[in-house]
């Protein structure tokens, strides 16, 4: 089995790419750390990242391996795959729009497309061959006078994809969410979701109830005061209830956990200055600054209206949960959380310099973690699971809102830029790894079931950029043997940007 530990032999090589004086490290699945060159240049491969894609791919690609008999469907992806027009180029990775991929799977045999969600921020500015409108990380042109009072941006729905209800479902960090044909990927429009009489913000993670068919959205309103969106859909689409709540403090929200009864919002101290938006003089991640010694409030909120009640934590940046559930008295929530946010924010940022060809330090690592909260005292416990750096957590979706023993996510690496996938048991401890070497990007894992199988009996795909050819490919696992590494890879002829989410939807 490969563990996830980077050697001083694979530090070389990272150094013979490119990089300069040693000041970032990686942390292995075991706690330690092995030095990577940083400071100049980043390796090329690296940078691939954040190079945009050309859209509109349809072929059957390279196989390497036996696919599964049983793996049936297809899965989506989605990310930003386009950054830069009219010589203008994002300033950060996380920021571009989105690109859509679809990889099919029928009588053991692959097939790739791919296309850009043609957005109505999209369909203008490529007609214009320049961007019009602000982003994540970049204002409109035109200076103050065009940016004054324009804090949101128009929708890259670039972030996470969704087959629901017979929809293909686009969405980023706001309204409206677009649909896609699931077949062609052909965008279809905008839809509101949630109540059209609010407007908000709507947030890109969702969670599906496997026991309903509900499908549970949040979003934000900012302004003088922050509002939490807290939004049900029936198995058939139509709105069951939206919830207004004021909220505690005015920050940035990414993902929220959720569990048969309440919606669980997690209020990082990643704070929001509505000032510098307002006034034209900040992006949306400008605004944001870091003070972990004001901590985390937790806010549950039933899903079916009532009372909200606080909890107060550590200071912890999420990005992403991996489930959480009742038990008993208490509510449990496991996810991937960092001390600070120094990856993301700030434009010495890791995620900022890669887009100039650049590496920075990322001293976080994106522990293992759960909270443990008492329905009965108000208490809350923190417990660090795993000390190793990971991100993009996942289950079996057949147990979101539900208990669960096992947890998928990539892990080991750069924190923030990961090079293998991992298996953890939280009943046990044991976990099972493989990692693709240090030259490596590894995207989120997507849990497909297999058919007619029980709990966590499924495979894994994952969407990875391999350094030493400077193309992508996806590895398929089988969920159970992670260490034992990929049953098969489908590989593709060219590299793929950064991918954020998947969906794996059966035939």
């Amino acid at each position: 089995m490969n563990s996830i530990n980077p050697t001083r032999r694979d530090a070389l090589k990272l150094g013979a790419a490119g990089l300069a004086t040693v000041a970032v490290t990686a942390t292995g699945l075991n706690g330690t750390e092995a030095a990577l060159p940083t400071a100049q240049n980043a390796p090329e491969w690296l940078t691939l990242l954040g190079k945009s894609e050309i859209g509109g791919r349809d072929y059957a690609p390279e196989v390497e391996g036996d696919l599964p008999a049983g793996l049936t469907g297809s899965l989506y992806r989605n990310g930003p795959g386009l950054f830069e027009r009219g010589g203008v180029r994002k300033p950060h990775l996380l920021d571009g729009d989105g690109l859509v991929q679809r990889l099919s799977f029928a009588n053991g045999e692959a097939h790739y497309q791919n296309a850009f969600v043609r957005t109505e921020r999209f369909e203008k500015e490529a007609a214009a061959g320049r961007y019009l409108e602000n982003s994540w990380s970049l204002r409109k042109p035109g200076g103050l006078a065009a940016n004054f009072f324009q804090p949101h941006t128009g929708s890259q729905a670039g972030v996470t994809v969704y087959p629901f209800n017979g929809e293909l479902y686009a969405l980023d960090e706001v309204s409206p969410a677009y649909t896609l044909d699931p077949e062609s990927l052909a965008t279809i429009g905008g839809k509101q979701l949630g109540d059209p009489a609010h407007q908000f913000m709507i947030k890109a993670h969702t969670k599906i109830d496997p026991v309903t068919g509900e499908w549970l959205l949040v979003g934000v309103t900012h302004g003088r005061k922050m509002r939490l969106h807290a939004i049900v859909h029936g198995a058939d689409g139509v709105l069951k209830s939206h919830q207004i709540i004021e909220s505690p403090r005015q920050v940035y929200i990414h993902d929220f956990f959720a569990t048969e009864h309440y919606f669980v919002f997690h209020l990082q101290p990643l704070f929001i200055s509505m000032f510098g938006l307002l006034a034209g003089t900040s992006t949306y991640i400008d605004s944001m600054k870091w003070n972990g010694e004001e901590g985390t409030q937790v806010l549950l909120v039933p899903r079916d209206g009532g009372a909200t009640r606080t909890f107060e934590a550590p200071g912890a940046f999420m990005w992403h949960a991996l489930n959480a559930f009742e038990r008993g008295e208490e509510i449990v929530a496991d996810f991937v959380a960092y001390n600070a946010p120094d990856h993301f924010v700030g434009h010495d940022a890791l995620l900022y310099q890669i887009m100039q060809g650049k590496l920075a330090p990322a001293k976080e690592a994106g522990t293992l973690r759960r909270y443990r909260m008492n329905l009965r005292d108000g208490k809350l416990r923190e417990e660090i699971i795993s000390a190793d750096t990971h991100e993009f957590p996942i289950v079996d979706p057949r147990l979101a809102t539900l208990a669960h023993r096992i947890g998928y996510m990539s892990a080991g690496g750069l924190h923030a830029i990961n090079t293998g996938v991992k298996r953890f048991d939280f009943e046990t401890g044991a976990e099972q790894a493989y990692d693709f070497g240090a030259a490596s990007a590894v995207g989120e894992p997507v849990f497909a079931a297999k058919p007619d199988g029980g709990v966590d009996d499924g495979w894994l795909i994952t969407q990875v950029l391999d350094g030493a050819t400077q193309k992508s490919f996806f590895a398929i696992f089988d969920a159970a043997t992670v260490g034992a590494g990929p049953i098969a890879k489908v590989r593709l002829a060219y590299s793929l940007p950064i991918s954020f989410h998947g969906w794996w939807n059966a035939a």
